[in-house]
């Protein structure tokens, strides 16, 4: 018989004191979650993450001396957070640093059971390491005049432009970020999202309809009418990564 998975360690950070032994109260419902300390302010935390290590933390936002978010600048490799507060004005910035979840106080215990069964979603990495993204998790995306939260799932294509990469939707809707390709790239999910040149990412779920040539290949996804052209790499990849994968798609 195989071992249990061990609990996942994880640590409170409340400047309240209540708040801390409301949230421990609740947790202790969870087999798969062990509470290993406790913080009251974000340099305590900053010293209890470096020693302990947790693989989980629930931050609250607003503490004396420091906010949840100057924590987290000031954390090299921080790690899965599930933020804890009693201000919802701070939900974009939440998922804009991709924070697991987002909980408002008084935390309802069915709030944190889908909170917990997101932590239990994420692929284990080990500590150090930021954790992947999975289609079933939404991405900030701000373009400077609009903000969006996108599933992943819904991402059909990612193309490099310099320093900035434009994200378009199974829609065709398209989204010009601050973010390079590389950084997409460690996040994506592996088995879904193929680099096919250096400056193209397509998410092979979307696939709709294909166009092999000799020495290129015209790429149909989601519901956007334009093909995305492959030149000769591109084509190799896609023979090499996709093909093998397509199950019944067909051309």
């Amino acid at each position: 018989m195989p071992d249990d998975p061990k609990p996942l360690p994880a640590l409170i950070v409340d400047d309240e004191r209540l708040a801390r032994e409301n949230l421990q109260g609740l947790l202790a419902a969870y087999e798969e979650i062990v509470v290993i300390g406790e913080a009251r302010n974000a340099a305590e935390a900053r010293r209890m993450i470096a020693d302990l290590r947790p693989g989980l933390v629930f931050l609250d936002i607003q503490m004396p001396g420091g906010s949840g978010f100057d924590l987290l600048e000031q954390l090299e490799f921080p790690p899965p957070i599930i933020f804890v507060t009693a201000f919802d004005e701070f939900a974009v910035r939440a998922f804009e640093v991709n924070a697991l979840d987002y909980l408002l106080k008084p935390v309802e215990p069915a709030r944190l059971a889908r909170a917990i069964r997101r932590v239990g979603q994420r692929t284990t990495e080990p500590y150090g390491r930021a954790a992947p993204l999975h289609g079933t998790d939404r991405v900030f995306l701000d373009t400077g005049w609009q903000a969006v939260f996108l599933p992943v799932a819904e991402i059909a294509v990612i193309q490099a432009k310099g320093n900035y990469t434009q994200v378009i939707d199974v829609h065709g809707r398209s989204y010009l970020v601050r973010v390079p390709l590389h950084q997409w790239e460690k996040r994506l999910p592996v088995e879904d999202f193929v680099l096919l040149d250096r400056s193209l990412v397509i998410n092979r779920c979307q696939i709709t309809r294909y166009v092999l040539h000799t020495r290129r290949a015209e790429l149909y996804l989601g519901a956007i009418a334009q093909p995305f052209l492959l030149g000769r790499q591109g084509l190799r990849r896609f023979k090499e990564q996709v093909l093998p994968y397509a199950g019944e798609k067909k051309p």
